[in-house]
């Protein structure tokens, strides 16, 4: 796809097809196998063999991803059946009383997810079938599912269908006008729902008989909060969450709201645990969709060229999270879980809150390039904001690892480019070595504020946070380099240097495994070790400033320069902290 136009992958050019993929006789397979497995969900689910189960599973397993199958298996269901067949057959898992012996309880989060992606592959086909599909599965989103019944009680009942349709957008990339729509329709009807509820004391979308039963089998939640599915599925679509977040309604005081608003400060978020167990998939996956929101790309994914260059839409967003979270810190205090995919999304946007907490006003662009929008922040908000994100240990860490790559990778183009900040190439490093202090000063006082106040060892390193960041610090490193690197070389010279410069992968292997000597004579010295040593945690930021600019600079007069600036800007990160009250009496 997209032949020699890497690397954009984002680029809308020719693309290559196999035809072996689009011949005659693979449309007509597709055809068959959709056809067959439209028979078997067309059957009531109770009356299911356990062979015809697992071939119904096993067919949308090997074919979820093939359009001619996926357009042609959800147009035989139609919408409604669709709903109306992931309801009967999720109700199995409750073991009711005319099917207490079903077989295949342990098998319904594979055909959910098998499922789910079938549905989101159709979703992006547009022949006037699904067009009109897509239309309908709107419509019927705010109505019950069920067909009617005999008289005198003959009005049709069940789940509505935002309910169920939800549960199937946990897995795959739908279509964004689709996302666009359905969200559109879906924060109208959850005001209308949650509002309902509140006035008769329910407990939302599945109090008041509105749908009974698990709707659910992946994770811990019964599946009856419509935004936890819709979410998951605005992360695997970020210009449809871009789209979706920064998209305005009337609010409760007739003024417009965003639905970032509503969702992340207003909405009553519904407990919708299973029994037994408690879940935070809900919010959760609202932090997956806004990271996926700000950045371009979807979570855990490593950020292009293209990533990193924000549109207004993605930094206006990442800045009203700022000043949300900046206004009131409890927003995210009391569901910390939500801390890493913020952190994620500062990451990428380093330059942003450098320029914000930089005292040079009128020259921190050059300073702190940005290859795309700026998000506009204000400097106590992003002393705020990162002070609460990094209370959390995973938070912390990203913060941590991401900054001090970012730096390294910056001072490294400086030096390359000397002409891009108005100061000698030496007061540049002495100036990114300043901020690196200070951040890292306000980022780890907030994490010492969090230990002493949970009492608890809040050990940063070691092997256990090793393994971890062998997850995402590969994603980390590409990404901040890429952001450091882009405003000063373009796309083409981010690949043709690679993602991973000299002085960021330096400073990166650093910080996991120590800097010092490799021969084996001298034990490398570790950094950040514990967080309740804050005396630690400074000689660790002056130690990885100072790396960072003997690897950039290969001198070591900088490298000199380097810890006193550092060292000042961790001391100084005190006093912003008291002047913004970051450190508030909630603490």
């Amino acid at each position: 796809m997209n032949t020699d136009n890497e690397p954009y992958p984002h680029f809308n050019g020719m693309v290559q097809i196999s035809e072996s993929q689009v011949s005659r006789a693979a449309i007509a397979a597709a055809a068959r196998e959709a056809k067959r497995g439209a028979e078997l969900a067309k059957k009531d689910p109770k009356d299911l063999s356990p062979a015809e189960f697992d071939e119904l599973n096993a067919i949308l397993a090997l074919n979820n991803d093939q359009y001619p199958f996926a357009e042609k298996f959800a147009a035989a269901l139609g919408p409604k059946g669709t709903l109306q067949f992931w309801e009967k057959m999720s109700g199995l898992s409750d073991a009711p009383a005319y099917r207490p012996d079903f077989e295949r309880k342990r098998d319904l989060d594979e055909l959910q997810k098998n499922l789910s992606l079938t549905i989101a592959q159709a979703t992006n086909s547009d022949t006037p079938t699904m067009k009109a599909w897509k239309k309908e599965m709107v419509e019927i989103g705010d109505k019950p599912i069920r067909e009617p019944g005999p008289p005198p009680h003959g009005d049709s009942g069940g789940p509505h269908g935002f309910l169920v349709m939800s549960n199937l957008m946990r897995y795959g990339d739908y279509d964004d006008k689709f996302l666009t729509d359905y969200g559109k329709a879906l924060i109208t009807e959850d005001k209308r729902v949650l509002e309902k509820s509140k006035q008769l004391r329910g407990s939302g979308w599945g109090g008041g008989g509105i749908g009974e039963g698990t709707l659910n089998q992946l994770g811990n939640d019964q599946g009856y909060d419509p935004m936890t599915g819709y979410m998951k599925a605005l992360s695997n679509s970020p210009a449809a969450a871009t789209k979706f977040f920064t998209a305005k309604h009337k609010g409760s005081d007739g003024k417009p709201e965003s639905d970032f608003t509503y969702l992340f400060e207003n909405r009553k978020w519904p407990n919708d645990s299973q029994p037994g167990k408690e879940s935070v998939t809900g919010r959760n996956s609202m932090a997956w969709a806004i990271e996926a929101a700000t950045t371009g790309h979807r979570p855990g994914e490593q950020a292009t060229a293209d990533d990193v260059k924000h549109s207004k839409a993605q930094a206006g967003l990442f800045s009203d999270l700022v000043k949300s979270v900046s206004a009131d810190s409890d927003r995210l205090r009391k569901y910390p879980f939500m801390s890493d995919s913020f952190a994620d999304a500062a990451a990428e946007y380093m330059p942003d809150l450098h320029r914000s907490l930089s005292s040079d006003i009128e020259n921190g662009d050059q300073l702190f390039p940005t290859p795309g929008d700026t998000a506009k922040i204000d400097k106590y908000d992003a002393a705020r904001f990162l002070h609460t994100v990094a209370r959390n240990k995973e938070g912390y860490d990203t913060l941590n690892v991401s900054q001090h790559v970012y730096a390294a990778a910056l001072t490294e183009q400086h030096v390359k480019h000397p002409d891009a900040y108005p100061e000698s190439t030496q007061n540049t490093v002495n100036s990114i070595s300043y901020e690196t202090g200070l951040f890292q000063g306000v980022i780890g006082e907030a994490r010492l504020s969090q230990a002493n106040k949970n009492d608890a060892d809040a050990s940063t390193r070691g092997d256990a946070w090793k393994g971890q960041a062998s997850t995402w610090g590969g994603s980390v490193v590409g990404s901040v380099t890429t952001l450091a690197t882009a405003p000063f070389t373009g796309p083409v010279g981010v690949v043709a240097g690679g993602l991973a410069g000299v002085a960021s992968g330096k400073v990166f292997d650093g910080l996991i495994n120590g800097f010092g000597d490799d021969g084996g004579t001298e034990a490398k010295q570790q950094v950040y070790k514990n967080v309740k040593e804050l005396d630690d945690v400074e000689h660790s930021t002056i130690v990885t400033a100072q790396e960072a600019a003997k690897d950039a600079t290969g001198s070591e007069n900088s490298e000199s320069q380097a810890g006193d600036q550092a060292g000042q800007g961790f001391r100084d990160a005190h006093s912003l902290i008291h002047q913004t009250e970051a450190d508030g009496s909630t603490n």
